[in-house]
């Protein structure tokens, strides 16, 4: 994994549901906020972070960072993931927009209820993205956080968020909650439960993304509507 920040809430995550032998290996980029000069500086560092994890043979190669990518504009993560390959001579690899893109697909979800920490510049620059890819918005709301902190956010601030938005807006076919650093699993059972539709929290859609790639299985049950979908 090739993070834009700290490594805190994903390797967590991780733990709840990989299969016995199932490890993370994963480095960062140092990167300080959401804006552009702090993307250009992560994504200098990319294909060295990508050789770097290559000579420690992963399996299996991650970018984290949906801002910086969607930054770049529609159809950029592909160009990087062509950099990410030859950098690393042909280790499969996502990023986690792509990765979060093919949890949609794979539920059969066209209109998406998203809850993101961004702020409105990077809210637009995500919906122009995940449009230009043939998805859309019922709703686009954000909840108060900072870059460094994103892990304090209280998970019954994404449950509100979701829900106002859901009763606002009630025709989605799921909830996505993009960034790894956010505390987005403990609120997808709930809102299932509530919703009665699927929550993408984006740890979830990057792990699933790797372990359908290499064929794991023995994931933890129970996470949610996305992950019980990879066989046991």
């Amino acid at each position: 994994m090739i993070s834009p920040t700290v490594l805190e809430r994903i390797p967590l995550d991780f733990q709840r549901i990989a299969p016995e032998g199932a490890m993370l290996c994963g480095v960062t980029c140092g990167m300080g906020g959401w804006a552009a000069n702090q993307y250009g500086q992560a994504l200098s560092q990319v294909k060295e972070a990508a050789r770097y994890l290559a000579a420690r043979k992963v399996d299996f190669l991650l970018h984290v960072a949906s801002p910086i990518v969607v930054a770049q504009g529609p159809g950029y993560d592909r160009v990087l993931l062509a950099e990410l390959a030859e950098a690393t001579g042909g280790i499969p690899c996502t990023t986690t927009i792509r990765a979060a893109l093919d949890a949609f697909a794979l539920l059969g979800a066209k209109r998406i209820l998203a809850v993101t920490p961004f702020h409105e510049v990077l809210n637009g620059q995500l919906r122009t993205f995940v449009e230009a890819e043939g998805f859309a918005f019922s709703r686009l709301v954000s909840v108060p956080a900072s870059f460094d902190f994103l892990q304090d956010v209280p998970p019954d601030a994404l449950f509100r968020a979701a829900l106002a938005a859901a009763a606002e807006e009630p025709d989605f076919d799921c909830v996505w909650i993009p960034s790894g650093q956010l505390p987005a699993v403990e609120v997808v059972l709930p809102l299932e439960a509530r919703l009665g539709k699927p929550v993408v929290a984006q740890n979830h859609a990057d792990f699933l993304a790797a372990f359908r790639a290499l064929g794991v299985t023995g994931m933890a049950r129970g996470h949610g509507m996305l992950l019980d979908m990879l066989p046991a």
